[in-house]
């Protein structure tokens, strides 16, 4: 067998439980808003939901588990990725040779498997998605060359993008030298830069030519750091710029659910969002490529759930319900994201035929004085006849809500909870406001005294302190509705039912993961150790 060209690493855990689990009890008043209720306290440590769940089927922790048996385990990772799954089928028709691992928390031992299986190291790629610091990537890297010192990683996607949108990629050789990246990748499209820098390290070549690269020639602590200019790349799409090839791509990893996407770009410019700012014009992909995809996906043995992680992926309408009627040729059910404004009843109804089973609907907030604000071009009526038809039809759906917004009062924090409350909503989850630089409303700024960046901001109406301080207020009151932490949320529901649980079984489980953290928090301010008490 010849030897790989790439092992990419396109996920593992992003959140650090360990040090979560060695903070004092006895000072948990002070950093509460921090863990709950992303995390419960449960056999001495914080934890997530998930691993909650892992003890009770289990009997054991996912830490705690051989590689084996946390593949069979329960972790938000171990779903599989667009973003990996992509990207090797897009190499993989100029002659590349590309491994994937899926989960690098349940896949370590197959990672050093087909490392040292090839004659000559390959290049290990390590995808920033779902990272937000150097922090977090050069943990994983320094985990890596732990197995071979020497080891050429590559660094790309959304976080290397997201660190180039404001400053020159020479920013990135004080980072790369201390966490051992040989390459940076700063394209928000890099997959035809990542395979001229393959296609270049199998020739010997030098990496002169390839566009958005940073890299360090010679040893990483004293050799030359070079980079080549910036350029912008078309978006790259899963369906429109690759062959049908996903049943030929090894992905031991799979269940029964792949994630594919449609459409790159937004067509939207809401103004919390860096997305449309980032990832360039919006491109969508006809409906027949998208059934030439579809068949080629229900070739894989044993796949028949699909999730559609397009932003918009019901816009624009017309375009949607040639797909809803794609989809109803198919045996497999279906999630993804909606814009609920847009969908009327008869598009409801074709969904329901169609198999979907599940969607997210990013409300972000049920006041019209809020939603002006964001630029979300929709009101709270329509929101709420949008989750009258779902709940009409049967579709479950988790509806995602942002707290503090520019503009943000108690009196409008309100209108979410009653809208939750008068609308049935099945599914929510509660986030902070997060305040990013490449934003509209940071070009506002000065009309609402918005001062600050990331998740420490204050407004005239609002500070981050007191979002936080409303998130657990809201967290605890709601109790016609079952919270999911906003990091994982339909995810969260769509991987529990890939793993074999059913809705209403989902519903039950979270309850109980809810109703324990309400009762940790109702316990601070009592003696030490009353704070876990309901464990």
């Amino acid at each position: 067998m010849a030897d790989l060209d790439l092992i990419l690493v396109t996920q593992s855990n992003v959140v650090d439980y360990e040090g979560f689990g060695d903070l004092p009890l006895d000072r948990l008043d002070l950093y509460k808003s921090l863990v709950y209720p992303r995390m419960v306290h449960h056999g001495g440590r914080f934890r997530s939901h998930l691993d909650y769940l892992n003890h009770k089927r289990f009997g054991k922790y996912f830490a705690d588990a051989s590689y084996p048996e946390r593949r069979g385990m329960y972790n938000i990772w171990n779903l599989a990725s667009m973003a990996g799954v992509h990207l090797a089928n897009y190499l993989a028709q100029f002659g590349l040779r590309v491994r994937l691992i899926n989960n690098l928390d349940s896949e370590w031992d197959w990672f050093e498997e087909a490392y040292r299986d090839c004659a000559t190291p390959p290049l290990v790629g390590l995808s920033s998605t779902f990272y937000l610091s150097w922090k977090e990537v050069g943990g994983v890297a320094k985990r890596l060359r732990g197995l071979d010192p020497d080891m050429d990683i590559v660094l790309g996607g959304a976080f290397a993008n997201a660190e180039t949108i404001h400053q020159s990629p020479t920013t990135f050789e004080a980072r790369m030298r201390k966490y051992g990246f040989r390459y940076v990748l700063h394209a928000f499209n890099s997959e035809p830069d990542l395979r001229d820098l393959l296609l270049a390290r199998r020739a010997g070549r030098n990496p002169d030519t390839v566009k958005n690269l940073a890299w360090i020639d010679g040893t990483l602590k004293t050799g030359a750091f070079e980079a080549t200019e910036k350029q912008w790349n078309t978006p790259l799409l899963s369906l429109a710029d690759v062959p049908p090839t996903w049943d030929r791509l090894e992905m031991p990893f799979l269940n029964r659910t792949i994630q594919i996407r449609t459409a790159a770009g937004c067509p939207f410019s809401c103004a919390f969002c860096s997305y449309p700012t980032t990832a360039g014009p919006w491109k969508t992909v006809d409906a027949e490529t998208v059934r030439a995809h579809l068949d080629s996906v229900m070739r894989i043995p044993g796949v028949d759930r699909v999730i559609f992680i397009d932003d918009t992926f019901n816009v624009p309408p017309h375009r949607f319900k040639e797909l809803v009627k794609i989809f109803a040729d198919y045996p497999f059910e279906w999630f993804s994201f909606l814009r609920v404004q847009y969908v009327n009843e008869e598009v409801m109804a074709m969904m329901k035929d169609s198999g979907c089973r599940g969607v997210y609907l990013g409300i972000e907030s049920a006041s019209d004085t809020i939603l002006k604000n964001m630029n979300k071009r929709a009101t709270g009526a329509q929101f709420a006849e949008g989750v009258r038809l779902l709940n009409k039809y049967d579709i479950d759906y988790l509806a995602a809500f942002v707290l503090g917004f520019p503009g943000e009062t108690d009196a409008t924090v309100q209108e979410n909870v009653d809208f939750i409350r008068d609308n049935g909503v099945r599914y929510y989850s509660l986030k902070e406001f997060y305040y990013m630089p490449h934003t509209l409303v940071h070009e506002q700024r000065e009309r609402y005294g918005l001062t600050g960046d990331g998740g420490k901001w204050s407004h005239d109406t609002m500070t981050h302190d007191r979002a936080a301080e409303i998130k657990l207020e809201l967290f605890q009151s709601i109790d016609t509705s079952t919270h999911v932490d906003p990091d994982t949320s339909l995810w969260y529901m769509a991987y529990l039912y890939d793993q074999g649980l059913s809705f209403p079984e989902i519903r039950r489980e979270q309850d109980e993961i809810n109703g324990l953290m309400k009762a940790q928090l109702r316990s601070l301010g009592k003696p030490a150790g009353a704070a876990v008490a309901a464990e």
